[in-house]
């Protein structure tokens, strides 16, 4: 029997450049995969690289988890279909190419990076951590980055925001500790060899893949003791 057989598990950011290698997995473990998109042709093109594992399992949802009404609305959607969920993976947010001091990036960038890197989880949070209170061994997993925990310079939309985000996790892990919800952060740190930016990638690099396969497992119930934490993925040594 497959890790994740019979549960249903909601990816926010499946259709992104990370989450489109994470999917498979999860599919793969024997999981009802979720993935909303405010965009349909995402939907179908992750749905066509799926190839033979884009079956009932896979559940395309158009919606916007970036307002609360579109998160609230996905949310009835899913508990109407479904009744339940098993678990959440987070894999929200993008990196910043400015390349510029805090001094000079402005506003509207800011609220850009504020409402994509931080916004979302507060409000996939604030929506979907209830709904998994009510399921036994249900787990929340929230992918970060190394922006999070290191102060890098020039690129202060992500870090600040990503800093942001892990401090937000470990509140939800210490307010809903006693809920029976797992939460975990997975801090990758290092560079992740997705589609676009396989061409300038190097051995070493965390693939899409092995963050899928790291995540399913704590999604199962063989993770059942992995609660509260935060997790570190690294680079292989060269």
């Amino acid at each position: 029997m497959a890790k994740l057989d019979g549960k249903i598990i909601f990816i926010a950011g499946g259709s992104g450049n990370v989450g489109e290698g994470i999917v498979p997995v999860f599919l793969k473990q024997g999981a009802k995969v979720i993935v909303p998109s405010r965009r349909q042709d995402s939907l179908d093109k992750l749905g066509q690289s799926l190839g033979d594992l884009a079956t009932d399992n896979y559940v395309p949802i158009v919606g916007n988890i970036g307002t609360l009404e579109g998160a609230e609305k996905l949310r009835d959607e899913i508990i109407a279909k479904f009744g339940r969920l098993d678990g959440v993976l987070v894999s929200l947010g993008g990196w910043w190419t400015g390349n510029k001091p805090l001094t000079e990036v402005d506003l509207e960038t800011w609220e850009s990076y504020l409402n994509g890197n931080l916004t979302s989880h507060f409000l996939c949070a604030k929506t979907f951590l209830p709904v998994l209170a009510k399921t036994k061994g249900s787990s929340y997993t929230l992918l970060g980055g190394t922006a999070a925990e290191v102060p890098l310079a020039n690129v202060s939309p992500v870090g600040i925001t990503a800093a942001g985000q892990l401090m937000m996790a470990k509140i939800v892990m210490e307010e809903m500790k006693d809920s029976g919800v797992r939460i975990n952060e997975v801090i990758i740190q290092g560079m992740v060899k997705t589609k676009v930016m396989e061409a300038y990638s190097q051995p070493n690099w965390i693939t899409p893949k092995e963050i899928g396969d790291f995540t399913s497992w704590l999604a199962s119930d063989e993770a059942y003791m992995i609660t509260n934490s935060i997790l570190h993925i690294n680079q292989r040594s060269q």
